[in-house]
């Protein structure tokens, strides 16, 4: 009888416990619910539960000490990313590259910051025109809800400041063999990205199907990466990881992902077609390159030929041309 009774309360226990889908609830919150209820009954992680919280997903492996041969059979040669804990240790800007710094010797720099809109996430139209220490003022004092507005992608910085360039250098595993081609066909790196706390960059693959590496020199982010066997399930990418819309995307439940938090010092490789979603944690900075390398050479060779390419041609490079033609 005392079993019986036991047994009762445990049952009652469970179900004061269980989370109700109340009518006032929006229809976001009631997708992530039932989603994280539907991956939980086949034990699956909650793709788009608490996204500003971690743990949830398999871990990216992290290594120090990696040789060349053991990154390129272990994760170039099969697509497989990791985080490289040492890659970055003779950088200058390892030390030198704070908020403080670039405030205080590019601050007049003038950039253009892209604005986040809840619906169209990032649009071309939607920029702010300020100086580097005006942003910096902003992102530093403020976080995502209140000031959604991130720098990104800017390699101008770079063309402005040359000597931004001799702060780093490229680690030894990520040899870019876009640098055989004539820099017309090549698209502009290093790229810098800086941004306040909550700062998002949506679920999307690389331009041309290249590898990438970011390397981490303030702030930490949060890394969800889908492999690219979990195409099918991302609905061309429109997801949003963090808030999934499971009517208009119901594959999205049967997605699987691996994930990372890197932090000043890390360097993350993301292979090629290796769809990802990134959470700045806290303020940061980041430097990133894409490149092109074994796994991707089809994909790369042919977008840089395709009609941006040959518009740059057109534009500047006869004098590259000229120079092969021994009757020029």
């Amino acid at each position: 009888m005392r079993k019986e009774e036991t047994k009762q309360a445990e049952i009652k226990t469970e179900r004061r416990s269980e989370k109700p889908i109340s009518s006032d609830q929006s229809e976001a919150e009631r997708n992530r619910f039932i989603f994280q209820t539907a991956n939980n009954d086949v034990g699956q992680p909650e793709v788009g539960m608490n996204m500003k919280e971690g743990p949830q997903f398999p871990s990216v492996d992290r290594r120090s000490g990696l040789s060349l041969q053991e990154f390129r059979w272990k994760y170039l040669y099969p697509g497989k990313p990791v985080v490289i804990t040492d890659a970055m240790e003779e950088w200058k800007a390892r030390s030198s590259w704070t908020f403080d710094y670039l405030r205080s010797r590019y601050g007049a720099t003038p950039v253009v910051v892209h604005r986040y809109h809840r619906e169209d996430e990032y649009t071309p139209e939607a920029v702010e025109h300020m100086t580097l220490a005006e942003y910096i003022d902003r992102i530093t004092t403020n976080d995502w809800d209140s000031y959604p507005c991130y720098l990104r992608d800017n390699w101008k910085l770079f063309l402005m400041h040359k000597d931004l360039m001799s702060d780093h250098k490229v680690p030894k595993y990520f040899f870019d063999w876009f640098k055989l081609l004539p820099t017309f066909m090549r698209l502009p790196y290093p790229r810098i990205f800086m941004g306040p706390k909550g700062a998002i960059t949506p679920l999307h693959v690389d331009i041309w199907s290249t590898h990438a590496w970011l390397s981490q020199l303030v702030g930490r982010k949060r890394w969800i990466l889908f492999s690219p066997d979990q195409r099918q399930f991302l609905h061309n990418y429109k997801v949003r990881v963090e808030q999934p819309d499971l009517e208009r995307f119901p594959l999205f439940r049967q997605a699987k992902a691996v994930e990372c938090t890197i932090g000043p010092g890390d360097t993350i490789f993301v292979p090629s077609r290796w769809a990802h979603w990134v959470i700045s944690l806290e303020a940061g900075i980041s430097l990133t390159y894409n490149y092109m390398g074994p796994g991707c050479f089809g994909s790369c060779l042919a977008n840089a030929v395709q009609p941006l390419s040959l518009k740059r041609f057109k534009t500047g490079s006869l004098r590259w041309v000229a120079k092969l033609n021994p009757w020029a």
